[in-house]
């Protein structure tokens, strides 16, 4: 064409006007497609006064990229103003195999480029600009859409187009409208959405809808600036994807959030977000919005609140551009919603489940962290059916927040195989800092089971439970570590039981190689105790055991713990809510010892006879020493001699004894330490000491720094035995030991001084 005129010249015999060559294009009869080239001479501003002819024959090319002038990176030459085309879109195309490129399309009362009809099939609409002035700068929409596909047009290509400005008063001015029950196989792809020429935001509606039935598959698009929604689907089941795409954020990682990034809203199913490629979704208001209905959608391996760096793809150089209120937000009967390995920076909360008609949620596989701004990483409220975790290996990693994960107005909720609050092992991450609450069960949570977490890291309680019609919540095999509160708290008007009283454990051969445990107490009658090891990394309760009608419980375990173990009760019969931690109980430990020669041991516990505290090495023992230092001699005892002829009589507190051992000794000797021994102190003789640590199981260099601070210069060389020879552990020099927590030492401590040593934890 070589004329802006419109309407023109009826024919292209002289000059050419657009609506002209395109009333040719549907007439060509020759061989090959018809091609519309562009050749004006003078202004290229195109005003049609009417509605331009539609491309209804078949493989039409109108590219006005061959209109001198035309740049990849500039705005089109070639202009299409609607200004004065009343009730009308800009170009239409009607037929199969129609190519449109290279156009500049404003201020049409429709679309900018309609895709419309069932015979417009396999349409490429590439490379154009619409919705802005001619220099791109400013808006002039196209009031229904800059990009329609409807009405049956099938697989069409829309590519690689800048399409910015089409807000309307109405909210009808889409980006790209993709409707109707027979449209299949649209792809939206590598478009710039919501940016004028120079990279600034000029706001579309929506920046891509899908609505009344259509399909289409969203990739590669910078989508920014949407009052609506960056990609909106509603009112289809067509199912569709939406990869690799940034929303809200410029090529650059600069913010340019969209209201909502992306919106799955009434009579949606089958969409996945991220599942081929991740989505980049940051800078938003929300970052993903699932709600009125919508179901079977799966938002999986998305980046929310973060962007690459730009020199770096890896999660740990990421930058912080977090969606400000929710970066998933799940509500208003959205259900069949999976949500899973995705990396979340949150604004004010991070994945929010909301709604009585809200159900069937499962979150697995997520990080959440926040820069110290979120309230929740994981909130939900009335939903049903709700899984957060699951198996081992498919939880959740949470913290940096004030309340990781809170649950209230919800019935039988899953939370399990969480990471709440402590370090993302699997992935890097930007800092966050600590975490407040780890589990918070409040207003009316029922029946939830918060089992097998790792909880940590906290500066309050590992797992809240408050609000009188909160109840009937089991708090099973948690892995608590450093928490600044309890790590159970049961509010005072929560209906739960009181927490039991452990009071003794005893251990007992079942055979030459196998012993059990057996740890008894007091709790409610009806309620269930679980016994577990404290400080612990292994998933699981020790022993479980009902209480009786008369308030006692035995548990027997097969395991020996080495530490201090405490319980929890479990409401009436095993279910219902969980009480919180009983007082600790220290357990005895067991120390390894080789069979034959002379091995040492210490002696724990209350002061008793010697022969009483070597019965477990009886069958193997010869004979058994003790250093006095205020007599500077061994004392002695065997149970061969007569006990006139034995010199040492009793075990003491602290005791570290020499035992000369014959082959098929037992490998371990248990001492007999329990609760209370935080009273215990050892005096100290200067010169050589062998003592224990008598005090309850705690950090050995901490003990020893403690010491050292409160009577300075004291310690000369300590050393310990591990089963086979004396280790230093004190002072740390290169290669001295860390033997971790004490329970029932044997150490060799020179003092330069005679001194008290108090053995508190």
């Amino acid at each position: 064409m070589t004329t802006a005129d419109d309407p023109g010249p009826p024919d292209c015999a002289d000059l050419c006007s657009l609506r002209a060559a395109i009333n040719a294009a549907n007439e060509w009869q020759g061989e090959g497609s018809a091609e519309i080239r562009f050749a004006i001479a003078g202004p290229t501003v195109i005003r049609p006064t009417a509605q331009l002819p539609p491309l209804r024959a078949a493989n039409i090319s109108l590219d006005a990229r061959t209109q001198s002038g035309w740049s990849e990176s500039a705005p089109p030459p070639v202009y299409l103003d609607g200004q004065q085309a009343g009730d009308a879109a800009g170009i239409v195309i009607n037929g199969p195999n129609i190519a449109l490129r290279g156009l500049a399309v404003g201020g049409f009362a429709r679309y900018g480029i309609g895709i419309i009809g069932a015979g417009a099939q396999d349409a490429l609409v590439e490379q154009n600009w619409l919705g802005m002035t001619p220099d791109g700068r400013a808006a002039a929409p196209n009031r229904l859409s800059g990009i329609a596909a409807l009405g049956g047009a099938s697989r069409a290509r829309i590519a690689q187009n800048r399409i910015a400005g089409n807000s309307a008063e109405a909210r009808t001015g889409h980006g790209v409208v993709v409707g109707g029950g027979a449209v299949r196989g649209v792809k939206v792809a590598r478009n710039i959405i919501g940016l004028d020429a120079a990279g600034r935001t000029l706001a579309n509606d929506d920046g891509v809808l899908v609505v009344d039935g259509a399909q289409a598959d969203i990739r590669a698009n910078i989508i920014c600036a949407s009052l609506v929604a960056g990609v909106e689907y509603r009112d289809t089941r067509a199912g569709g994807s939406v990869d690799g795409n940034r929303i809200g954020v410029t090529p650059q990682g600069a913010a340019a959030g969209n209201d909502v990034g992306v919106f799955l809203g009434q009579g949606v199913s089958g969409v996945s977000v991220g599942a081929q490629e991740r989505n980049i979704i940051a800078a938003n208001r929300v970052g993903i919005a699932v709600e009125q209905g919508a179901r079977e959608i799966l938002l999986q391996g998305n980046w929310l609140g973060l962007t690459p760096a730009p020199d770096s793809d890896a999660l740990a150089d990421a930058r912080a551009a977090p969606n400000r209120e929710r970066a998933i937000s799940i509500i208003a009967g959205a259900s069949f919603v999976r949500v899973t390995a995705n990396q979340v920076l949150a604004g004010q909360r991070g994945i929010v489940i909301a709604g009585a008609d809200t159900s069937r949620v499962s979150l697995q596989r997520n990080a959440v962290a926040s820069q110290g701004a979120a309230l929740t990483g994981i909130e939900a409220r009335q939903a049903a059916d709700l899984r957060i975790g699951g198996d081992r290996g498919l939880g959740n990693s949470v913290r940096g927040v004030a309340t990781a994960v809170l649950l209230a107005e919800i019935e039988e909720a899953d939370i399990s195989h969480n990471r709440i609050g402590v370090e993302f092992a699997e992935v890097g991450f930007p800092a966050a800092p600590d975490t407040g609450v780890g589990i918070a069960l409040a207003e009316g949570a029922r029946a939830a089971r918060i089992g097998e977490n790792l909880i940590g890291g906290l500066a309050g309680p590992g797992v809240r439970v408050s609000g009188a019609q909160t109840r009937d919540n089991l708090i099973t095999r948690n892995i608590f570590g450093a928490v600044g509160g309890l790590d159970i708290e049961i509010g005072a008007e929560v209906d739960a039981p009181p927490p039991p009283t452990l009071l003794s454990y005893s251990v007992e051969r079942t055979s030459s190689v196998h012993l059990r445990s057996t740890i008894r107490g007091r709790g409610q009658p009806g309620t269930t105790v679980e016994v577990y090891l404290q400080g612990s990394t292994a998933i699981g309760s020790l022993a479980r055991a009902p209480v009786n009608e008369n308030g006692a419980f035995e548990a027997v375990s097969l395991v020996l713990p080495q530490g201090e173990i405490r319980a929890t009760a479990v409401g009436r019969w095993g279910s219902g809510q969980t009480s919180e931690f009983s007082e600790p109980l220290s357990t005895p430990a067991r120390q390894p010892i080789e069979a034959g020669g002379l091995q040492w041991i210490a002696v724990e516990g209350a002061e008793r006879p010697i022969e009483q505290a070597l019965a477990p090495l009886l069958a193997g023992l010869d004979a058994a020493w003790r250093w006095d230092p205020n007599a500077a001699r061994w004392l002695s005892w065997s149970p061969d001699l007569p006990a006139a002829l034995n010199s040492l009589q009793t075990a003491r507190p602290g005791d570290v004894l020499a035992v000369a051992l014959r082959d098929g000794a037992p490998k371990e000797y248990i001492s007999s330490k329990q609760a209370g021994a935080a009273e215990a102190a050892v005096q100290l003789r200067a010169g050589i000491n062998l003592v224990s640590w008598n005090g309850p199981w705690t950090s050995a260099l901490e003990a020893l720094q403690r010491l050292d601070a409160a009577q300075p210069g004291l310690l000369s060389i300590v050393e310990q035995w591990d089963g086979r020879r004396w280790q230093v552990i004190w002072p740390r020099v290169s290669g001295a030991w860390n033997p971790g927590r004490w329970g029932a030492p044997a150490l060799r401590l020179r003092a330069t001084r005679n001194a008290l040593w108090p053995q508190t934890p």
